[in-house]
């Protein structure tokens, strides 16, 4: 199977994205750590506001261009909208997250901020954006169907 991304024209700072990846990792290890959810709250507005709108009203994304700007990291422009669609994707993720909490479901709650952790992780530390293999497993899926 060939890796394949949403393609746009729209760029992004691969060092923003990747700061903002691992800013969602601590918070959500700060959920399971403590057994308090109530960040994902703060994580669902944060990812609505990434994949939903240009992510002017984005906290993480303002602190992460704030860090980038201090280290004075190379600018390292990638496609935007495998971005996009990760953030969806956390968007979701954040959804299940604290619809398991609110229905008394905690070791979800925990298997799901887990899986969030490593995806984040991931895509901080190492630049592999679990997105872009989800995308091109719903395509294949989708080619299959045709």
């Amino acid at each position: 199977m060939e890796l394949s991304c949403p393609i746009s024209a729209e760029r992004i700072n691969e060092n923003v994205v990747r700061i903002i990846a691992f800013m969602v990792a601590v918070i959500a290890t700060a959920c399971l750590i403590f057994a308090n959810y109530w960040a994902i709250l703060f994580l669902i507005f944060d990812f609505a506001s990434r994949a939903f709108t240009s992510g002017k009203f984005s906290l993480l994304k303002y602190v992460a261009l704030k860090i980038d700007q201090k280290l004075a990291l190379p600018k390292q422009m990638k496609d935007l909208a495998p971005k996009k669609f990760a953030a969806t994707l956390g968007f979701v993720f954040c959804l299940l997250i604290t619809a398991m909490f609110l229905f008394d479901f905690p070791l979800a709650a925990m298997v799901f901020t887990a899986v969030m952790v490593l995806f984040a992780l991931l895509e901080s530390l190492f630049a592999i954006c679990v997105g872009c293999y989800v995308y091109s497993f719903l395509q294949l899926l989708k080619g299959n169907k045709a």
